[in-house]
Formats: C-alpha cells, structure tokens, sequence
C-alpha cells in the first residue's frame, strides 16, 4: 500500500471509530445494527476502485453528526443513512426493513429508492415521496453532498456537469419544499443547503478554468505527397 493510501486508510478508520462511538454515546443501537446490517450489503469499492462502498455512508453519518439536534428522528436518520441504497442496489425487501428496523425507517428508505423490486419509479413520484417524509428530505440532501463532494478525479467533465445540473434542478428543490414542510427541521436543510450550493460554486469555478484552457496541439500535418 502506498502513502496516499494508508493516509486514506488510517482517515477512514478514526471517522469510523468517531463514529461509532457517538452513536454508542447517543445510545443509537437501532441505527448501530442498521449499521451492521448494512455493511454486510456494501461489500464493493466505490467508482473509484479503491474507497470501499461503505464509506459512504460513514461519511453521510459522520456529517449528519452536526445536524442531529435538529433532526426530527435522529435515530432513525442515522439508520436510514446506513440503509437508503439496500432496496435498490442490495435487493432487500422493505418488508424486512420494516420487520427488523420499523416503519419510520423502512418507510423513509422505501422513498429513496428509485427502484423496487425491478420496478423504476418516474422522477415525479420519487421526489414527491421525500419531500413528503422528513427523514428521507434529510437524508437525501446528505447523500447529494457526499456524491457531490467526492466527484472529483472520478467523474468526467461531462458526468460533474450533469449532475450539478441536477442537484440544481432536483435536489435544492426537494430541501425547499421539506424545509416548509418540517419547519422544526429548517437549520438541517439550509445547512444541507449552503454545503451543496458552495460545492457548486467550487466546481463551476474549476470547469470554467478547465475550458478556457487552450486545446493541445497535434502533430504537425505531413507534407502533402506529391501526385
């Protein structure tokens, strides 16, 4: 392993270690076995090839840590941020989720998931159903920040483009709505808020960049044969 990695590595384990121990601390144990539970369905690396899949959701959590005083359903975020990719890449059935973990939970990871059971839902009825639901507007908005802020050196110009488009079009929207949605829940959401609009301004100043920069030169054209 080199340097780079094992600083990564060594990162990774103290956020992880943190982390468990605030939620042991806040004594979270239905998000501590969501945590579990879900780790066992996030056994790949991330489009990097090198981060593991779950930290992703370390990460989302770790951020969600300085939002738990205004969550209306701390515990249950958290659980759901451990959770809100199982249905949909994991094929975890939301009967189980709701079984094991609760319909707070189950509920909030059903309306995350763009598809169920190989069924895809339409853009219309997945926004609908978190800005409807107060922990999955959270969680969401946590999720985008965490994607959003990791893209870098793994998205093409292009992809990083498409998807501030996206955050711009979809997801800012959905913190709108459940911000008047769940007013007890509105410092979350402008946190949220300024966290994805900064990474915005962050990258449209580095695209700009990029493209103003003139294209390589090729290789000089051949001398024309003579006929």
């Amino acid at each position: 392993m080199d340097e780079q990695n094992r600083g990564a590595a060594g990162r990774m384990a103290v956020e992880t270690a943190a982390l468990r121990y605030f939620l042991q601390g806040r004594r979270y144990h239905v998000a501590l076995e969501a945590w579990d539970f879900a780790k066992d369905h996030h056994t790949g690396t991330r489009k990097d090839g090198v981060t593991p899949e779950f930290y992703h959701q370390i990460g989302m959590a770790n951020f969600a840590r300085t939002l738990d005083a205004s969550l209306r359903h701390p515990q249950e975020t958290f659980a759901t941020i451990f959770l809100h990719d199982c249905v949909e890449d994991g094929n975890v059935s939301l009967g189980l989720l709701k079984d094991r973990f609760g319909p707070l939970i189950s509920d909030a990871t059903n309306a995350l998931s763009k598809v169920v059971q190989g069924r895809k839902r339409s853009s219309d009825d997945v926004r609908r159903m978190i800005e409807e639901d107060p922990i999955a507007s959270v969680v969401k908005g946590v999720d985008r920040a965490n994607n959003q802020g990791s893209m870098l050196g793994v998205f093409s110009l292009e992809k990083q483009q498409e998807y501030i488009a996206e955050t711009k079009d979809f997801i800012l929207p959905i913190l709108k709505t459940a911000r008047r949605r769940f007013p007890d829940q509105e410092p979350v959401y402008e946190n949220i808020k300024h966290l994805l609009t900064r990474e915005i301004r962050l990258f449209e100043a580095m695209h700009a960049e990029i493209l103003m920069r003139p294209l390589p030169e090729g290789p000089e054209d051949p001398e024309p044969a003579l006929s």
